[in-house]
Formats: C-alpha cells, structure tokens, sequence
C-alpha cells in the first residue's frame, strides 16, 4: 500500500494517473500539487496548492513522485527562460525535496529525443533535465521517454494533431519508440513503476509493458 505525490495534475498524464490511482486500492494516499485545485473530492485525495510549486511543498513523507510537469513554449509566449523553469527547474527541485524527504521513488515525463547536447532546444532543456536528476542519486529513477502523446487536451494544438495524424498513418513504418504514446497507457505505467524493482530509462515497448503489469 502506497502514498503518491503527482506534480503536473492538471495536465494531460497527471490528471489521468490522479484518477487510476484514486481508483487503485493499491494507494491509500494520493497527492496532489498544483496552482489550482483539481475540482475533485476523494476521501484519498489530499491537494496542495500553490502559485509557485516548489513553495507548496510540505514535510511529508510519501512512498513516490510521479512528475508529469512540462509546457509547451506556445503557453509560455515562446519564453525560453520560462519554459526551463517549468520542464528542467521545477521538476529538479521536487527531486531535491523528494530526496530531503527520503522518498523512495521518483518517475518523470521526459521524451524521446533527450540529449543535453541537442542542437534541438527541446530535446536539450528534456536532456539537461534528465542530466539533472541523476546527479541528484535519488534512491530509484524512472525517466519515460514517450514520442508525441495522444489523448484528450483541454487546448487546441493544430499542429500536434497534425503530426499524431501523420505518424499514424506511417506508424508501421516508424522504429517502436517513435510511435504515438496513448496518454493512459504512459500514466498506468508511471503508477505501475511504483511497485517495480528497480528503475531505469523506458520508452514505447517498455512503457506499454510496463502498463500492463497488475
């Protein structure tokens, strides 16, 4: 029986892993962080909300971080500097408070693609934060490397919706870790990472094994 964080549970992945995991009996506990409240009311559920994330924080210990942070340079006005606090500095820091706390597991959102030495910015900044995390030595590390993700979003992205129409229509041809990544497929496996054995770096057959494991 676990006690769960999940940073990011607005967004696409977050709010699904919120919903398994407050139907899992598995968790006892699930947190949640983020500027605003979810619109849930769940006996399990305990919500921690602030402006500034890292601020909202509290001297809890808890059995795992799901992170699932990340922005689009769209939402951030094309600032560089913004998007960096989001997707490399905030998730950073809630690996520093996790390994004040003594968690025992952290597992992220990155993509496929990271490299700290990407001429791509978004490949680079996915990168220096992957790079990040691992100097931190927390206990055990899941880094999930999807390609473009498929799922329900509360904005319009023209151009992402293009691209997953795109890659599906030549997805037979794409090496595995290329094709699209349904959204409840990425947050079952984030869950199911919880109770793996050890860490590691996954990506498309991996995270889907990793989904469907009970």
């Amino acid at each position: 029986m676990k006690q769960v964080l999940i940073a990011g549970a607005t967004g696409l992945i977050g709010s699904k892993a919120g919903r398994l995991a407050l139907a899992d009996e598995r968790f006892t506990k699930v947190i949640s962080i983020s500027r605003k409240p979810l619109g849930l009311d769940h006996p399990k559920l305990e919500q921690w909300c602030a402006n500034d994330l890292l601020s909202g924080l509290r001297p809890q210990h808890v059995d795992a971080v799901i992170c699932c942070l990340g922005t689009t340079m769209r939402n951030v006005g094309g600032d560089k500097t913004k998007f960096i606090h989001v997707d490399k500095d905030l998730v950073l820091g809630l690996a520093r408070w996790a390994k004040s706390q003594g968690v025992p597991l952290f597992a992220v959102v990155s993509a496929i693609g990271a490299d700290p030495a990407s001429r791509i910015f978004y490949n680079r900044v996915k990168g220096e934060m992957e790079m990040g995390l691992k100097a931190i030595d927390l206990p055990t590390l899941h880094i999930f490397q999807p390609s473009i993700l498929t799922g329900p979003r509360s904005e319009q992205r023209f151009g992402e919706r293009a691209g997953i129409a795109v890659m599906r229509l030549i997805s037979a041809l794409l090496p595995s870790r290329y094709k699209p990544m349904p959204h409840d497929v990425l947050a079952k496996a984030m869950l199911n990472s919880v109770f793996a054995s050890k860490g590691g770096t996954h990506q498309f057959a991996a995270i889907r094994a990793l989904a469907a494991r009970n």
